[in-house]
This record gives C-alpha cells, structure tokens and sequence, in this order.
C-alpha cells in the first residue's frame, strides 16, 4: 500500500514549495513554503533565505518528493547563469528578475550538495528529482533562471543535456585577482574546493601560492566552459558573457542575455533598470550603497595593496597557457579590456 501524500496538492507544478536541502544519506529532504517575493528578496536559497518567523514546511524522503512531482514542467524552460565566484552574478540575476516571466533562484542548496556528492550514487538519485523541482513556477512564470553557486559548474555537464540554456559569467584574471586577494574567506572558499574543481579537467602545472591557485582556478572554468561548448548536443545552447560589458553599458547587455534564454525584454527596459536601483545598491544586500564608482574604487585599492600577488598570478597564468591549445583566447582573457 502506497503511504497517502502529505504535500500540497500543487506540488508538482509550484515554485511556491522549493525543495530546500536534501541528505542523501539520510534519504531526507526538506520542502519549505514561499511566496513570489520570498524568491526576489534571496541572494542565496539556503538558511540565509529562512531568516523569517513564518515559514513552514515538510520533511519527506526522497521516494515521497518523486511521486509527488509527478510530471513536471518540461525542463527546456530551465536556464542557467553559472559564473566564475565573485563576478556580478548576483547583479546579473537580479536584473533578469525585472524581464517579466522570469522566476530568479540565485544558489540554491541541492545544486550544492550535487556538486560536492557528484561521485556518491546514492546523491545521483537525487538529481532528477532535483532538477524536476527547479522547473516549477508561478501563475506568470515563463523561464526559470537559475544562478547555483559557482562550484556547481562542475556538473554542468550533467545538467545541461535535459535542460535549456546557459551562460557563463566571468571578469578577467587581474580583476578577479583584485577582488579575491583582498578577503581571506574568499579565498578560503575557492581553495576548499579546488578538488572538485580540478577534477576531470586537463592537467595544468603546478600551483603552490595561493594567487597561483586562484588563477588556476580562474582558467580551470574557462577551459570546462570550452570543452562544453565544443559538444554538438550543446551547439547553440552557451555563450559566456564578460561583466565588464555589463557594467559597460547594463540594458543592452542584459537584453542580448535575455535574447539567448529566449526573453524579450520589455519597450521601458532601460527605464526599469534604472528604476530598481540595482545598480547604486550591493546585489547582495538591497540597503548597501555600491555603485559603479564605488566599485572602480574597491578595485583600484585591491589591486595596488595586492599588485604582487596579481602579478605572480598573471605570469602563473602566461606559463600555464603556453601548454593549451588555443591559448592565445584565454591570454586575451587575463587583463581588461581597453
């Protein structure tokens, strides 16, 4: 006898029940409620997004959360903006949010926990599961647009054949290297995960300073970025996006990213980015001024305090390049442009 359903009869076909976490092997997973704006609010879907009294849920397994999708939205309509770390990402979703129909889930925690179980059977269980639960929407939701936390790029390639469509977003080298090497935790948190990130991917030589790491890390994802869009099942399917260009002029460039999810972006789409105010305000906390001259700012006191890092990562990266096929268009990539 099959156990009788506990979550809400829409279940299969809402984003108002995300799947918030699940433990493979606890075989459990945890299903909260939100609204629309409980989405548009987080920069992350994890215990961050929680931070509110009324919040309810259900606990389920991973036999319950599967007959309870049933079939689900069709996955084409699934998109995804992976990104290096730390590159405007944030920024980036937020503005595709005021595209009308697009549904925004900036991280969120399954994809993570996919990622670092990539080779644990049990978690694989899970991922069909997973993606089914991404698919879901609202009454007005024409896409989902999904920017999972940047390791999860490591399993793009498992992601991408049954879903849409997706870009990579990135900065160059040095600008990276500015924006790393001035906070401990970040680099702390793309060093903690660099066996997952070297792993299947073409040997590169020896890193053994934190900004040679960093800046294997940085070419890592580009090199996985092209070797996926090299696969025919993907032609058509990638671009990648420099954030330069979006902070070089943001309507048009967001709407040419909009285009290739296959978005039109509203007559007044100028207008409503100015209207946001995403761009004067930090992409991950709405009441933080930081605007495009704070940003240059920020950067222009990284990269003098850590010029000798940057450098040494920089020549890590010249070295390295010299062994890659094609090198020459990732060397193009390491500084900024004009």
């Amino acid at each position: 006898m099959s156990r009788p359903r506990r979550l809400p009869p829409d279940f299969s076909r809402s984003a108002a029940y995300p799947l918030f976490a699940f433990d493979p092997a606890q075989d459990r997973a945890w299903v909260v409620h939100f609204e629309a704006d409980d989405y548009r609010r987080a920069s992350f879907l994890d215990q961050r997004s929680l931070n509110r009294p009324e919040v309810s849920g259900w606990v389920v397994d991973r036999a319950e959360l599967a007959a309870s999708l049933g079939p689900s939205a069709p996955l084409r309509y699934v998109h995804w903006l992976f990104h290096i770390g730390h590159c405007g990402s944030s920024l980036v979703s937020r503005m595709l949010d005021l595209v009308p129909g697009v549904l925004g889930l900036r991280e969120p925690l399954p994809l993570l926990t996919l990622a670092h179980e990539r080779d644990n059977p049990v978690a694989a269980a899970w991922e069909a599961p997973v993606l089914a639960s991404l698919a879901r929407g609202f009454a007005d939701s024409r896409a989902v647009i999904v920017k999972p936390t940047s390791v999860v790029s490591t399993i793009a390639d498992r992601l991408l054949p049954t879903t849409g469509r997706a870009c990579l977003l990135w900065v160059d080298l040095h600008t990276w290297l500015a924006t790393m090497l001035r906070d401990a935790r970040l680099i702390d948190g793309v060093l903690s995960t660099e066996p997952l990130r070297l792993a299947r991917q073409p040997d590169l030589p020896s890193a053994d300073t934190d900004a040679a790491r960093l800046a294997r890390a940085w070419l890592i994802e580009q090199l996985r970025w092209r070797t996926l869009a090299a696969d025919p099942a993907l032609t058509g399917r990638l671009i990648d996006l420099d954030f330069a260009d979006v902070l070089r002029d943001p309507a048009p460039a967001v709407a040419r990213l909009a285009a290739h999810y296959d978005l039109d972006v509203p007559e007044d789409w100028a207008q409503r980015i100015k209207a946001s105010q995403l761009l004067s305000r930090y992409a991950k906390d709405g009441n933080a001024h930081f605007d495009s001259n704070a940003r240059r700012r920020e950067l222009s006191a990284a990269a003098e305090k850590h010029a000798e890092g940057i450098a040494e990562g920089l020549r890590w990266a010249e070295s390295a390049l010299e062994g890659v096929d094609g090198g020459a268009y990732f060397a193009a990539r390491l500084r900024p442009r004009g």
